[in-house]
């Protein structure tokens, strides 16, 4: 007894019906632009960019390098960390942290 075994010849997926070809090609520069709104042309108003990045008002504060260059003038590493990655929270064997998040070792 042989035994076939059907296969379709392409795949057959769950799709929203097709757009008009003008529709499709608006949704595509939409999607486009949203993807990169920095690289988009004809923006030249650095108050609008600024404003397009702003953060949001309950994010934390980015951490402040504590030193500038390329060398750690504490330990002359060269093209390493701009702050100590973790840092003692506490007096004795306390616990370690770095941005918020601890850990005792």
């Amino acid at each position: 007894m042989i035994h076939l075994r059907m296969m379709s010849s392409g795949l057959v997926r769950p799709a929203p019906p097709p757009l008009p070809r003008e529709q499709q090609r608006e949704f595509e520069e939409l999607v486009r632009a949203a993807q990169a709104p920095l690289s988009a042309p004809g923006r030249s108003n650095a108050a609008q960019e600024e404003a397009d990045i702003a953060m949001h008002p309950d994010a934390r504060a980015p951490l402040q390098p504590e030193f500038q260059g390329d060398v750690n003038p504490a330990t002359g590493e060269q093209g390493g960390p701009k702050r100590e990655p973790v840092g003692k929270w506490g007096e004795g064997d306390g616990d370690w942290s770095f941005k918020g998040r601890v850990s005792d070792f």
